[in-house]
């Protein structure tokens, strides 16, 4: 195929849906250089397209779990936590006993269920998709993410001000969001 027909096969910007060009902007942004961007066919209805961890396969294969196992790839949005029952984990437990805090941050106290509604001092939204993924881990809709590799984010995020999927790329809380929202669906009921 030569060069012409390539750019005529991709589409155009016309053709891409907002969020689209936000997944290419970001892709070309520092995911695409750690492979761990993977679309994904899914079920009708939702836009899941991000299945595997953000270092995900840097030796070259995109299976980031342990090979024989069914991939869960299910996540739900915080909008769907914050209005569904069937909690994995009581709704009033800290945002604090699970990612680690200063005594003194907003974060530390608030509960998992109150951080899901929009906060001023929430970065970006960090909180609310850290706590919706950390659901999604612990009810089996996704297994390409572990509470330990959350944890690990949220640390560096705190700490350092961005997190390194790997080498030489930097993903700041807007990246990191976007990134958890690759792993969610739209529906948000």
């Amino acid at each position: 195929m030569t060069t012409q027909d390539q750019q005529a096969a991709e589409p155009t910007p016309s053709q891409i849906s907002a969020r689209g060009a936000a997944r290419r902007r970001f892709a070309r942004a520092g995911i695409g250089a750690s492979a761990a961007l993977v679309t994904i066919s899914s079920k009708a209805g939702m836009a899941v397209d991000i299945c595997t961890a953000p270092s995900g396969s840097l030796s070259g294969g995109l299976q980031s779990r342990v090979p024989g196992t069914v991939l869960a790839c299910e996540g739900r949005s915080p909008g769907y936590w914050k209005t569904h029952n069937g909690w994995p984990c009581d709704r009033q437990k800290t945002f604090g006993s699970v990612f680690s805090c200063p005594v003194d941050s907003p974060y530390n106290a608030v509960t998992m269920a109150d951080i899901l509604d929009p906060k001023k001092w929430d970065a970006e939204g960090i909180g609310r998709h850290l706590v919706a993924s950390y659901l999604n881990v612990l009810s089996g809709k996704i297994n390409f993410l572990s509470v330990p590799m959350l944890q690990n984010i949220w640390n560096d995020l705190s700490r350092r001000g961005s997190y390194s999927p790997t080498a030489g790329v930097n993903w700041y809380h807007a990246d990191v969001v976007e990134y958890f929202q690759g792993t969610m669906d739209t529906i948000e009921q």
